[in-house]
Order: structure tokens, then sequence, then C-alpha cells
């Protein structure tokens, strides 16, 4: 008799944990399905000077109005309003950014309020400190050429984040004269310079392939007189 009410108690039992179980999960379901904007996809980050340019895509959900973006551990945030068009927006942003490194987050919103997930991306901002490290590229050696009023310079090694050395004079009628140098380009010559000017030429540097900010050494010079 005894086993018997005991089989008894905790079938009771076990009905009452069953009952409260099935109703905590009813109140989860209570709450609805959680509902997410869409993600922002394809995010890029492309360095600059004392800047940054965030660029995404939206592919879907006609709902998305606004995004925010996050840095410094979401200390910091630029809201950005978005219009959707009708396939697929690519949405660009640039920040301005003291010289150093970032990490960013990008959601999107709903009106109602309804997120997204983040999308995260990495880049750096360049600025004096940056630029302070960048040399001219080596002038070996320059030649006048009097018969054309002219100039021959030769050209040392570039350095890797180089992309050219720009070099600038006044022609004998008074004109400003730019020419790019190519990293490759091992001497370059250049006619018809005004008497007594001045040459210029600084090289162009960028710190990233991405980068959307062209940086410039020192300007050196050389006084013309052939």
């Amino acid at each position: 008799m005894k086993n018997s009410i005991k089989i008894v108690c905790l079938l009771v039992l076990g009905f009452f944990l069953s009952c409260s179980k099935s109703n905590d999960y009813t109140k989860y379901l209570a709450t609805g399905e959680i509902r997410y904007a869409a993600k922002p996809e394809s995010l890029k980050a492309f360095p600059g000077n004392e800047r940054i340019k965030l660029q995404w895509e939206i592919l879907s959900d006609q709902n998305i109005t606004k995004a925010k973006v996050y840095w410094r551990n979401k200390s910091d945030s630029l809201e950005v309003p978005i219009s959707r068009g009708s396939g697929i927006d690519t949405i660009a942003v640039i920040i301005p950014l003291k010289e150093g490194a970032y990490s960013f987050d990008v959601i999107h919103y709903h009106d109602d309020g309804v997120r997204s997930l983040a999308s995260n991306v990495s880049s750096t901002s360049y600025g004096p400190s940056y630029t302070s490290t960048l040399m001219n590229r080596t002038l070996v050696s320059h030649s006048w050429t009097p018969t054309n009023q002219g100039i021959v310079m030769n050209w040392g090694s570039s350095e890797a984040t180089s992309i050219g050395t720009k070099v600038n004079y006044i022609n004998i009628n008074n004109d400003p004269r730019e020419f790019v140098v190519g990293v490759k380009t091992a001497s370059s010559s250049y006619t018809r310079l005004l008497q007594h000017s001045v040459l210029e030429y600084k090289t162009m540097y960028k710190p990233d392939s991405l980068s959307i900010d062209t940086f410039y050494s020192a300007i050196n010079t050389v006084k013309v007189n052939y």
C-alpha cells in the first residue's frame, strides 16, 4: 500500500512539474519571434588623411531607414539616414577622425526600432605623424642641357608605398608646368625652364592601396642654372 501511495505522489509531482515547464515555454512564446533588420553587407573601410570612408551594401529589406556607425567601444557614433531604392543600395560615409587606428560597428534600423546584427571593420586614419616620416625620392644627380634650356634628373629607388614624384617648374614663358615621375622611371628630363627660377619636387605616397587620399613628402628644390 505504501508503495502505491509513493507511485501516485510521484505521478502527481511529475504532472505539476510538466505543467510548470509548459507554462514557462508558453511565456517565451508569448513574446513573439525576434525580428532583425537586414545586416550591412560587404562592409569596407578606406583610410584617408584624418578621415576614414566606410562603404557597405543593402541587399534586401525595404524597411531600413537609417544606420548607426559606432567606434571607440561605442562611445562615439554617427547616424546615417537611408532612403531605400528598389534594388541593391550602396551606402558610403566619410568620418573625420584624428590620426589613429579604429574599429567600427555598423547597424541598420527600422523606424520602429528593430535593428540588425552588427557588421564590423577596422581601419586607420593617417595624419601629421605619418606624413612626418615620408622621405622624398632621392635625386641621385642632375645635369643641365643649355641647348634646350633643360635639365636631366637621375632618380634613386622608390619606397614601397610611393606612387610617384611630382616635378613642378616655370617655363621660359612664365607658365607653370607639372609632371609625374613614375616609380620605375630612373631618369627624366625637362626643357625650356625659366632661368634662375626654382624647380620643385615632392614624392607622393598611399599608405594603403585603399587609401582615399594621397600624402606628400616635404618639397625639395633645385635652382635653375643651365
